[in-house]
């Protein structure tokens, strides 16, 4: 069982942490004094490794998905560097299923995630969903998963919510976004697929003035080379009049498949075929067409989700940025943290 082994993995590296530090004597006495008068110690560890891993139902998911244990356990040996040895087996779900169950191919996402993550901290730090940035985009953007289509695909939705420029911050926005594919493989897991559908209908060319290069770069690296989720299809709504120089300015950083994967909808398009083809009335809001509620109906409903998701954001923040898959590179930072004599 997973959480049987993110246990067991918490206590093991504690005691190897304990057992480095007994013969070193004031940093020793330090972490015994941690250990012994607060006891919480292992309890601590426990918790962080408990509380950045994924919400949905794992046998459930591997069942759905025909995930073997017994690859799940394969991606673990050898450790991959630069990925946390705690690593749960819902994530690991995650990222051997957008791999087609490639165990070599999984490897390789995993280090490509954990390397984006590490390198783009203007995208990926500071994700507290009630923090003063966020709560900007959450004002000002729409952000939210939609039911699972009928292929069983995952779909995220995003869009503007007004048409003000000044009110987008592009690397923020692109930040709530990741965090809202975050929070739609927390709930749904592995899935044979995940689509993202944007609404252009407040996209103006002012919006281009605030576009960050370097962050785009990013952006199209971990999600056509990092993402623990299978990209099916991106498509545009109400896609705007000069959509062209927004491919422009894109087009540089995107992989010829993922291109062949964009499908563009004017306003007065006829969505039947996209209705039946990919996403049905029923889990699209009103506002397309739909049989959900509004849009923002919706992206107030997943507001609270992101509240309740809270914890995990900020443990898997931690978790990632201290974690070490060698035991004697977190204990030394441990030390550090520790108040010597």
């Amino acid at each position: 069982d997973a959480d049987v082994r993110c246990s067991v993995l918490s206590i093991v590296r504690f005691s190897s942490a304990l057992t480095l530090v007994r013969h070193r004597s004031s940093a020793g006495r330090a972490f015994r004094r941690f250990c012994c008068s607060k006891r919480q110690a292992p309890h601590y560890l426990l918790l962080v490794t408990m509380e950045h891993d994924l919400g949905f139902d794992l046998t459930e998911a591997l069942e759905r998905e025909d995930i073997s244990r017994e690859d799940l356990k394969a991606l673990r040996s050898p450790p991959i560097e630069g990925v946390p040895a705690s690593i749960t087996d819902k994530q690991l779900a995650c990222f051997l299923d957008a791999c087609d169950k490639n165990i070599d191919e999984t490897r390789k996402v995993l280090k490509i995630y954990y390397e984006a993550r590490k390198n783009g901290p203007e995208l990926f730090n500071n994700r507290d969903p009630l923090s003063a940035p966020i709560q900007q985009c959450l004002q000002n953007q729409d952000y939210f998963p939609l039911p699972t289509t009928p292929s069983g695909y995952s779909v995220v939705f995003h869009r503007l919510k007004n048409s003000r420029a000044s009110n987008y911050h592009f690397d923020e926005a692109i930040k709530t976004y990741f965090m809202t594919i975050d929070s739609c493989l927390y709930t749904q897991g592995p899935r044979p697929g995940i689509i993202f559908l944007f609404d252009m209908k407040n996209v103006g060319l002012m919006h281009l003035t605030r576009i960050n290069m370097s962050s785009v770069r990013k952006f199209f690296n971990y999600l056509q080379d990092g993402l623990p989720a299978k990209l099916k299809a991106i498509h545009v709504m109400n896609v705007v009049s000069f959509f062209d120089k927004i491919l422009y300015i894109i087009k540089p950083f995107i992989h010829a498949e993922i291109l062949n994967m964009l499908y563009l909808h004017s306003s007065n398009a006829n969505m039947e075929k996209f209705y039946e083809e990919w996403i049905p009335k029923s889990g699209l809001p009103s506002d397309l067409g739909g049989d959900l509620k509004s849009i923002d109906e919706l992206h107030q409903d997943h507001l609270k989700e992101f509240e309740k998701q809270r914890p995990y954001f900020l443990a898997e923040e931690r978790h990632r940025n201290q974690e070490s898959p060698i035991i004697e590179e977190s204990t030394e930072r441990m030390m550090k943290s520790l108040s010597i004599d």
